[in-house]
């Protein structure tokens, strides 16, 4: 790790030598603190400012010397001891290549700057980490090149041309103080770093004179004559620049500096530091000009935020060839930058039907940092781009190359947000249609993902059992299942009422369980633990692995009593060899009153959130709520005292339970209950009435004899 040294300057009061002033009050160790203080002895800062806020105050100073470099902030303050008109300057020392010009501008609003001197004579500080400051150099330096549009283009054009004039000199800079470091900025970024002779500076002072002065001094207004020979070159930048080529090549300079951003100056700026004029007009003569302005060769990013510059860059037919830039680029660009874009190129906006090829780079390279982003300052990001309606496909291709060859393993947070975040974003349920692909996730994981994503991702969430299914018998999962209720509600949200899902969901459950063949003892075991809790699909997967037939005895034995009970043949107090039920059996899908354990996303969007992609700690279902004993035709569901239909209350049905070999043949069971009863009572329904057929046949009958007597009758008259 590289550190960076601190020294806090501040007054001391008289040592034992007698000396008093501005003196080294507390650092980090460094070896050259000595060396230091003689070259800091000076460090007053200047005191046209007193009464301002310390941000407008402060002077901000880069030093290089060589083998140091230095950042400075000068701060008028009053000492603990009441002397006012002090000066505290907290100086960041380091290797001259790590503290360069740059870093310096960027710690201006550093909030590390001490305000304050330490109490006593003596203090010890701690070194920084060079990485830490750079970081929270970043924002810092990209602050002020937004405030670059507040210094007038004119002033900027009247420093750029001086400084190309004479690009070996020192300068004196006179303009007002709040314009000094956006002016210090773009001056930096314009001419370049220059080995040798760093661009370092001072951003308020009072005067320009003494040793070792950076190569430029702002100050606030021009410093009264003095004897002192200074060979510094003063620009005051109220006065406008000569009309010469070097300054109309500022002007340009400037102009493509304003428009499209330090990026584009590093482009045009010629490989070799400008070190005399002669470079300088060697730089102009390599830049493109067209009608009077340098044409950047390559296109910015910000034609996705500002329909103009979209406008330009498609005239001039460059969007083409920019677009592989575009793929590396944009995906580095800040997290708010990439969806402000997002929302501006919805599918419907106008610009999104001008460019689709563009609309469609910009929703890809968004998927792909939704994908491998890390962190909740993504979620916002996720939305947008949920928003932004990107194709299936495309996110199933980008999670495609996301996933390890390995396959995911859900108790790893990243593979968990990367399966999550790409069905959210819309991806098809079939990509998840892959060998191995959760074949390095437990099953605990698997479990638990399907009972959290159930109601958003259904078809998703099937095939992930499909997954637990092949990965074998496991007896965690046996464990698992059964503590957690079976998943008797997570699986009757995933079918939603489609029988065929229903069974192979609660097939893989058991294959994950108990393998491809179930014993008697399993199925036993089964009907105890669900009993009338239990839909139909759940026995009929066991009956599908039942491996012979004492294996099948405990499953058709309880549907028979759930049937018989259905039908009020069954006492509604009585027991079952294989456990004692509710009263009412339960047949179907669950009513509103059925409330599971833990209520899951309303929506997928609602799953789109960071916590939703943390693992939760495992919970236990609670007891289940009775399911209702029969169903009404309209919804569905059971009501209490309806006695259902039979051949709906059987979903699988005499001849289903024939193809699938679950029972034997109609012939040997002697037909259904209906058809023995009319076999027994004819026309007559069993109940000693006669039925609208019968009434009709005994009434024709009546008639014709009626009419046959009276014939014989009205023949036999003489």
């Amino acid at each position: 790790m590289t550190t960076v040294d601190q020294i806090l300057f501040g007054w001391a009061e008289r040592d034992h030598e007698g000396n008093a002033g501005v003196r080294p009050v507390a650092h980090s160790g460094l070896r050259t603190i000595d060396r230091w203080a003689k070259r800091l002895q000076y460090v007053w800062a200047t005191q046209d400012g007193q009464g301002e806020q310390p941000e407008l105050t402060a002077s901000l100073v880069h030093l290089v010397f060589d083998d140091e470099a230095a950042v400075l902030r000068k701060l008028p303050s009053r000492n603990p001891h009441g002397r006012g008109g002090a000066t505290l300057t907290h100086v960041l020392v380091g290797d001259p290549h790590a503290i360069d010009g740059r870093l310096a501008l960027g710690l201006h609003d550093w909030p590390g700057w001490r305000d304050r001197e330490p109490d006593g004579t003596e203090g010890r500080l701690a070194p920084l980490d060079l990485d830490d400051l750079r970081e929270a150099a970043r924002p810092g330096l990209a602050a002020l090149r937004d405030r670059v549009a507040e210094v007038p283009a004119v002033q900027l054009t009247a420093l750029v041309a001086r400084v190309l004039a004479e690009p070996a000199e020192d300068f004196s800079v006179i303009t007002r103080p709040q314009l000094a470091l956006p002016a210090m900025t773009a001056l930096l970024d314009i001419a370049g770093p220059v080995s040798g002779r760093p661009w370092t500076f001072a951003s308020r002072e009072s005067t320009d004179k003494g040793s070792h002065q950076p190569r430029v001094v702002f100050l606030a207004a021009r410093p009264p004559q003095s004897m002192y020979i200074n060979q510094r070159r003063r620009v005051d930048l109220a006065e406008a620049a000569p009309d010469t080529d070097t300054a109309r090549f500022a002007a340009q300079l400037v102009e493509l500096y304003r428009e499209a951003g330090h990026a584009a100056l590093e482009r045009i700026r010629p490989r070799h530091p400008l070190h005399t004029a002669d470079d300088v007009d060697a730089w102009r003569r390599s830049v493109p000009v067209v009608d009077g302005r340098i044409a950047d060769p390559r296109v910015r990013l910000d034609i996705f935020l500002d329909d103009d510059l979209l406008a330009r860059a498609s005239a001039r037919g460059v969007l083409v060839h920019e677009r592989a830039r575009m793929t590396g680029e944009l995906r580095k660009q800040p997290v708010e930058w990439l969806a402000a874009a997002l929302r501006r190129w919805h599918r419907l906006e106008r610009r999104a039907a001008l460019h689709p090829d563009l609309r469609e780079l910009l929703v890809a390279e968004a998927v792909e940092v939704c994908l491998t982003g890390q962190g909740h300052q993504f979620d916002a990001l996720v939305q947008a781009t949920r928003d932004a309606e990107p194709a299936p496909p495309l996110v199933a291709r980008i999670f495609g190359g996301k996933v390890p060859s390995t396959g995911l393993d859900l108790s790893r947070a990243g593979h968990r947000r990367l399966l999550i975040v790409a069905l959210a974003l819309r991806m098809p349920a079939t990509a998840l249609d892959q060998a191995d692909l959760l074949a390095a996730s437990p099953a605990d994981e698997l479990l638990d993902l399907v009972m959290r994503y159930a109601d958003g991702y259904p078809e998703a969430m099937h095939l992930v059992l499909r997954h637990l299914g092949d990965a074998g018998r496991s007896p965690v999962a046996a464990r698992l299942w059964y503590d957690h209720g079976l998943l008797l509600e997570t699986v009757d949200r995933i079918a939603a009422g489609d029988r065929p899902k229903e069974v192979d969901c609660f097939r893989h459950l058991l294959l994950a369980a108990h393998g491809p063949r179930l014993d008697r003892e399993t199925t036993s075991a089964l009907v105890q633990h669900a009993g009338a809790r239990a839909p139909l699909g759940l026995y009929a997967a066991a009956l599908e692995l039942a491996a012979d037939s004492s294996a099948e005895q405990p499953v058709r034995h309880e549907l028979s009593e759930q049937f018989l009970r259905a039908e009020g043949y069954a006492s509604s107090g009585g027991g079952s060899a294989y456990g004692s039920r509710p009263r009412g059996p339960v047949l179907g899908r669950p009513d509103a009153g059925y409330a599971p354990a833990a209520a899951p996303p309303a929506s997928p969007s609602a799953a789109v959130g960071a916590h939703q992609w943390e693992r939760p700690a495992p919970t236990v279902a609670g007891a289940h709520h009775p399911r209702p004993a029969a169903a009404s035709p309209a919804t569905g569901h059971h009501s209490p005292g309806a006695v259902p239909d039979p051949a709906r209350w059987d979903p699988y049905g005499p001849s289903a339970r024939q193809q699938q070999g679950w029972g034997p043949p109609a012939s040997h069971t002697g037909g259904s209950p209906q058809a023995r009863s009319a076999d027994r009572d004819g026309w007559f329904g069993g109940r000693g009435q006669i039925d609208g057929v019968s009434m009709f046949f005994l009434a024709a009958l009546l008639l014709v004899l009626l009419c046959a007597v009276g014939y014989v009758l009205v023949t036999s008259m003489p």
